[in-house]
């Protein structure tokens, strides 16, 4: 029960949705009762969050932040285990393996492959449960290695945890103090670091997918608009900020 109200409250409270019961509950009080003040104000400031969290200064400046707390991966550094941590895919067979990952999903093994010609011994621990698709998400990792020359005993698939707090409690009990690498999204590492760091594990951050890019030069006009992929990075980013308050307020 617990775990699915922490779902449905983290999902309401993402911008697209929030706003959306704002519209919703602000044009019913307009057209259909006498407080149209109150339905103004509300499909107003709907309109000005929704507009906000949709321009790309404001989804780097929410990410950005968590995205550098940690360093990239160092290349000299050797590693007996890399856990990738899972994100989501729809395992579609009309289009290729790997574009059947989310964005997410994608650039976290990538970052992981990688980390794995680096360290060709290490044992890859992916995780990744079924939900909404006949198959697990560390399933889909395992086929994208294999896709790329991993053997499958160079890999353990963790298929029964629903959220990140299990995927560490699970990820824990297979790396001891051994060196490992922890590859998730730049802006879930510091809430995924600091699970472990709660149950006294230290793994060695590789993040990847990171949004939160700085622009070299001048962003042109245009590149102020609204935009979707910038509204899904704000979520991307609120997510994690959400997760880390929940995080704080149950320890």
């Amino acid at each position: 029960m617990l775990f699915m109200l922490k779902k449905w409250l983290g999902l309401l409270l993402m911008p697209l949705p929030f706003c959306a019961v704002l519209l919703f509950i602000g044009l019913f009080l307009l057209w259909l009762t006498r407080w149209q003040k109150s339905g103004k104000l509300l499909v107003s400031v709907a309109t000005i969050l929704l507009i906000t969290f949709s321009i790309r200064p404001v989804s780097v400046e929410l990410n950005r932040p968590l995205e550098q707390m940690y360093p990239a991966f160092p290349d000299q550094q050797p590693v007996d285990f890399i856990i990738v941590l899972g994100h989501g895919h729809v395992s579609d067979p009309s289009v290729p393996l790997a574009s059947q990952l989310t964005e997410a999903a994608s650039a976290r093994i990538q970052e992981a492959l990688r980390i794995k010609r680096l360290n060709p011994k290490a044992h890859m621990i992916f995780s990744g449960s079924i939900a909404g698709d006949p198959i697990s998400g560390a399933e889909m990792y395992a086929r994208v290695a294999e896709a790329n020359g991993v053997a499958r005993n160079d890999m353990t698939l963790i298929e029964n945890a629903r959220d990140t707090e299990e995927e560490v409690a699970r990820d824990s009990q297979l790396i001891s103090d051994r060196p490992t690498a922890l590859v998730t999204s730049a802006s879930h590492m510091p809430r995924a670091m600091t699970l472990f760091h709660q149950i006294g594990m230290n793994p060695i951050p590789a993040p990847a997918q990171y949004v939160g890019r700085e622009q070299q030069l001048a962003v042109p006009a245009y590149g102020y608009l609204p935009s979707g992929r910038y509204l899904m990075y704000s979520e991307m980013a609120l997510h994690e900020w959400i997760g880390q308050l929940w995080n704080r307020l149950r320890n």
